[in-house]
């Protein structure tokens, strides 16, 4: 017989590992037994989570701002432990734990990382389970008076200011832009955040889900930060580096490196011909027409007109005939695939000979597999959806043979909708975009996502061929612009490239903010109406479109003033950094139609902590000011600014670049930029066949140039404001070289103050 004498311990000199019990046996003997800690605390520089056994209650929080999350298990908890190690984010510590009672038996874990403000919460499911389990963490304690953002469950992932109940991420942020954001960590197909995100934010996993294999695991992370758009930068290098994917930079593929020519839902030639030419001849005296007006398109799209579709939509209802004015065909209908083969009407030779005739790579559109395709007979379909590998590998086999480039993956809303097994297993959706992504890098072709829910933009960042997603609804223009650039966010934190869709070249507004997104830039004119002088102020003379570094995106201050309600212009901002000398350029855009919008930035909220040139784009005029100076614009309806921000650093040049392009300092055309004191040097890059471009900026006193591989001269100096243009030669007897995968001549061009 034992008896047990409990010492009551001092906080103060309490050990967190264990409790100390004196124990007496029959003989009267006193021995020491140690009993599992009840606590248990990690902390790091700005986080700290404590969890308690006793109650299975866990508690994040943050130290500046003092924000906490706090929830719980709902029962004891056993096996609490403080560990560390390290992941693909960074060195750890962790609290781990298991609970028993009322359900399977569970395991889970928390960490916090040593270097970045992120937890990241992990269960794991010991046995299988029928059903989901509850969802972890789920916080009954939230910071209070936040605003909220997500991202909707429909097509394009639309955003909203409020808490939506899906894959989504859910940022959470005040008024001086501190934030947080919560989102799935895994299984983002199968994940479904939920709560109000005032009194309660849980993330786990669909409601519909079932089956779940042993050892199943979800995560979840929570990242903090100061500034909106810092934390979702944060957030996102975390989701992809979990990934364990290098993402493709803005030049990976032809879409995103060139200019091209679209047919899709907005272009003249969508489901549209010269009926004395056909489908493919139009297109091919459309190629033609623009070798001889040296317009560079360098690849052409190819949308759902090509393929064999039925009339019925995903829900079964059945349409008609695409286009009355055209003939009547397997291709010109409305409805889901048949079979995934260039209809002979079309291309009577093939799709392949089509593509050798224009010399030019293709991008080719898909939809949903019909139920009435004969595929369901040799592949495994589920719902609208193949998922059998053979079906992608003979799919990628012919976009190979055919010249196609990038495979387009459209109408993944309805796919998710109408595929049951997308929400209800574990792996089905996983599956479906898995065979895809690998049976086309078989044959290097990268993918695009159209219609995407935010569950695809999160998945997607495990594809390393996944280049582009569509951030805004079909053809582009002015009533997108709101969601295109505020889903751009998305998609660029889990590094994808978004694409606008088609416009028009001559409509100066969207081309101009497609360029800005740094992603692709495609028109579908009718032949001969093409702004040729728009085109080239996107893309030098081979086509390569010349881009800002990453997307532009809304400021934090756009957060704080469409979550309050407040109606103002939509301000986006995005840059080149050219070795530290970094050119900003900002974006205004009034989306009321009805009203004046008023709007102001300051070089500061850019980045920028000395003197700039703000140049205004339309107006043509600049001006010198401070970090904390005021930009400031009255837009009408729909109206839009356009602002070019440089720095004057030691070379007291502020440099902006290529004076006829939108993005003037775009390395495809601006290399680099080597700026010392009084001496301002500029790497210079031309197509083959390019001869002179105008450079400009602001300078205190006259500028002074010289050359190598080329001839440089000022062409105008403005005394009174220090305006200056140079005309810049290359030698074209040297032989263009190789840079970057085209062909190109670059001279260097040197601009001293002194």
């Amino acid at each position: 017989m034992e008896r047990f004498i409990v010492f009551k311990v001092n906080k103060k000199f309490f050990v967190p590992l264990l409790l100390v019990v004196l124990a007496v046996n029959a003989n009267g003997a006193l021995w020491k037994k140690s009993i599992p800690k009840t606590e248990a605390t990690i902390t790091n520089s700005i986080l700290s989570v404590r969890v308690d056994a006793m109650t299975g209650a866990y508690e994040i929080t943050q130290k500046n701002p003092a924000w906490t999350f706090s929830g719980g298990i709902g029962e004891p908890l056993i096996k609490l432990k403080a560990g560390h190690g390290s992941d693909a984010i960074g060195d750890y510590q962790e609290i781990s734990f298991d609970w028993t009672n009322d359900t399977p038996p569970m395991m889970a874990n928390i960490r916090i990382y040593d270097k970045n403000p992120i937890v990241l919460f992990s269960e794991t499911c010991k046995k299988a389970m029928e059903m989901p389990p509850a969802s972890f963490p789920s916080f009954t304690t939230v910071p209070q008076d936040l605003h909220i953002f997500s991202y909707q469950q429909k097509n394009f992932a639309p955003p909203q200011f409020d808490a939506s109940k899906t894959s989504t991420p859910w940022l959470l942020f005040d008024d001086a832009a501190n934030a947080a954001i919560i989102s799935p960590a895994s299984h983002f197909m199968v994940a479904r955040m939920s709560g109000d995100g005032h009194t309660q934010i849980t993330s786990g996993l669909n409601e519909d889900l079932r089956h779940l294999p042993a050892g199943f695991s979800q995560q979840t992370i929570l990242t903090f930060g100061q500034g909106i758009n810092n934390t979702w930068d944060q957030w996102g290098k975390s989701i992809v580096a979990l990934q364990d994917v290098k993402r493709p930079d803005n030049e990976a593929d032809a879409v995103l490196k060139y200019f091209g020519y679209w047919t899709d839902n907005g272009a003249y030639y969508y489901y549209n011909y010269d009926l004395g030419k056909g489908y493919a001849g139009t297109l091919q005296s459309l190629v033609a027409y623009y070798r001889q007006q040296q317009i560079p398109i360098r690849y052409l799209q190819l949308d759902s007109w090509w393929y064999y579709k039925s009339f019925a939509d995903p829900d079964g209802k059945i349409g008609k005939t695409k286009s009355d004015k055209l003939p009547e065909g397997e291709w010109n209908r409305y409805g889901g695939l048949l079979e995934y083969k260039a209809h002979p009407a079309l291309f009577p030779n093939g799709l392949d000979a089509f593509q050798k005739s224009i010399n030019l790579p293709l991008i080719t559109h898909n939809r949903w597999v019909d139920p009435a395709s004969p595929y369901h007979e040799h592949y495994k379909i589920s719902g609208v959806a193949a998922v059998d590998y053979r079906w992608w590998r003979d799919i990628a086999d012919y976009l190979d043979t055919s010249g196609i480039v990038t495979y387009e993956q459209d109408w993944l809303d309805r796919i998710y909708k109408y595929s049951p097994a997308f929400s209800s297993t574990v792996n089905t959706a996983e599956t479906f975009l898995n065979d895809m992504s690998r049976a086309c890098a078989h044959h290097d072709i990268t993918l695009q996502y159209c219609m995407p829910l935010p569950c695809y933009f999160l998945q997607g960042s495990a594809y390393k061929n996944l280049t582009t997603i569509r951030t805004s609804d079909d053809h582009f223009g002015p009533s997108r612009y709101n969601n295109f650039l505020y889903t751009s966010r998305l998609a660029y934190s889990m590094g994808i490239w978004p694409w606008s869709d088609v416009f028009m070249s001559g409509e100066t507004n969207n081309i101009l903010l497609a360029t800005l997104s740094a992603g692709a830039v495609g028109t579908g004119d009718k032949m001969g109406t093409e702004d040729i002088g728009n085109i080239f102020k996107v893309a030098r003379p081979d086509g390569v479109i010349v881009k800002p570094d990453v997307p532009a995106l809304p400021l934090d201050q756009c957060y704080i003033a469409d979550a309050k309600g407040t109606e103002t212009p939509l301000l986006a901002a995005t840059f080149t950094d050219n070795d530290g000398f970094k050119t900003e350029y900002v974006f205004a855009f009034n989306r009321s139609k009805a009203s004046v919008g008023n709007f102001r930035f300051t070089p500061a909220e850019l980045g920028f902590d000395d003197t700039v040139c703000v140049y205004d784009y339309f107006s043509d005029r600049a001006y010198r000011m401070n970090p904390n100076d005021i930009v400031s614009g009255i837009l009408g309806g729909n109206a839009d600014s356009y602002y070019i921000i440089a720095p004057f650093g030691r070379s007291q040049i502020a440099f902006l670049g290529d004076k006829d392009k939108f993005v003037s300092t775009g390395k495809q055309r601006i290399a680099s930029l080597d700026d010392e004191a009084n001496n301002l040097t500029v790497n210079v890059l031309f197509a083959p066949s390019e001869k002179a471009v105008t450079m400009h900026g602001y300078a205190e006193r006259p500028v002074k140039v010289t050359a190598q591989s080329g001839t440089a001269k000022v062409t105008k100096f403005d005394t009174a404001t220090g305006y200056f243009e140079i005309e810049a030669d290359p030698d074209l007897w040297i032989p263009a070289q190789e840079i970057n995968g085209d062909m190109a001549r670059q001279m260097t061009v040197t601009l001293a103050t002194d």
